[in-house]
């Protein structure tokens, strides 16, 4: 092969040579090219899928937030108060409801025994509305009522039981079951809520207290309270009792949280406390105390006599620069209304026919 003939080959070489370079750019480029389309329409599709399921979440979560209350049948009467709570930006609306007594045995069973029998009934028949409603009938109304009335908050303020029986215990965690879960909810127990002495043979207060716990709020002492942001209710759990050294501690300290975020309390208490100023308070309290169980049944006054840790307790609601508000409480059936100290007031609920 002559000079002329190697140099046209080397040519033709490179030419080839250029052209498969051209032609493998050209490939990667339309491949690549493929594959972003590809990977366009992929994440095009999965946009779309997630868009789409958001969607569908978005439409079931929006059913599911639907929910009917109907209008209850029972026409209850209402007691309105307002409490005067500095510095809140709009008006909230809590409801109260205790002392309903109810009782829902009225047979010799496991749950009742023979000898109680008679005793039983006459607590059935006692409480009653005027119109002749038992506590078991009237308990779902209750809830249709605070369904429907949509609250900013509940206080079950005590004596929603006559006494803790299984039956007792069935009807009223099935009916607090229905309760509208969006709205906060407090349930401070009382004497009756873990009254043991109607529950069966060998029914004990634990047995009572292990009931409670399985509600929905645990019945937890860490959670008595309803926190709206600009004001705090803080509930006493068992006030007919003495207060022992653990509920003092909790409350101490939500007292202390309350206090340092400056947010005015609320006590909600089912036996309420005599007041330092106004005699009224002092008569009403200790003539219903005698009616009803012919000794007094407050604290703060007459011969009831608080422990240490209780009367530390008291003595947060009584100094003058507390920062409680108000005290709501139930529990001798008889309503008053008036101050127990220059800074704070008290509203005792009457039972209303």
């Amino acid at each position: 092969m002559n000079k002329r003939n190697k140099k046209n080959t080397r040519m033709i070489a490179l030419l080839v040579l250029l052209i498969l370079i051209l032609l493998a750019e050209i490939f990667v480029w339309i491949w690549g090219a493929h594959k972003r389309r590809s990977e366009e329409d992929r994440e095009e599709i999965e946009s779309t899928e997630v868009s789409s399921s958001t969607e569908e979440e978005t439409e079931q979560e929006s059913t599911e937030e639907e929910v009917y209350y109907p209008e209850p049948k029972y026409q209850f009467q209402t007691e309105e108060i307002v409490v005067e709570v500095p510095g809140i930006s709009r008006e909230y609306t809590v409801a109260w409801v205790s002392d309903l007594h109810m009782v829902t045995d009225h047979e010799i069973s496991d749950d009742i025994l023979s000898e109680d029998l008679d005793a039983v009934k006459i607590r059935y028949d006692f409480f009653q509305t005027a119109d002749g409603v038992h506590g078991e009938d009237l308990l779902p109304e209750v809830i249709d009522f605070l369904n429907y009335g949509m609250y900013d908050g509940i206080i079950f303020g005590g004596d929603m039981l006559d006494y803790c029986s299984v039956s007792n215990m069935e009807l009223l965690k099935s009916e607090f079951d229905r309760l509208n879960k969006k709205i906060p909810v407090l349930y401070i127990r009382a004497d009756h809520d873990y009254g043991f002495w109607y529950g069966g043979d060998g029914f004990t207060e634990t047995d009572a207290e292990n009931m409670h716990k399985e509600m929905d709020d645990g019945d937890d002492l860490t959670t008595k309270y309803l926190d709206f942001g600009e004001f705090i209710i803080l509930g006493v759990n068992r006030s007919t009792k003495d207060m022992f050294p653990e509920q003092y501690s909790i409350l101490d300290e939500m007292f202390a949280n309350a206090a340092s975020e400056g947010k005015p309390v609320i006590v909600a208490t089912l036996v309420p406390y005599a007041s330092k100023i106004d005699d009224t308070n002092e008569v009403t309290l200790y003539d219903r105390s005698m009616e009803i169980i012919n000794k007094i049944y407050y604290w703060g006054g007459g011969n009831y006599v608080p422990n240490d840790v209780t009367t530390n307790f008291l003595d947060k609601i009584y100094r003058e620069d507390t920062n409680v508000v108000e005290v709501l409480a139930g529990h001798l059936h008889a309503g008053w209304d008036g101050k127990l100290t220059e800074q704070v007031r008290q509203h005792i609920l009457a039972v209303l026919e």
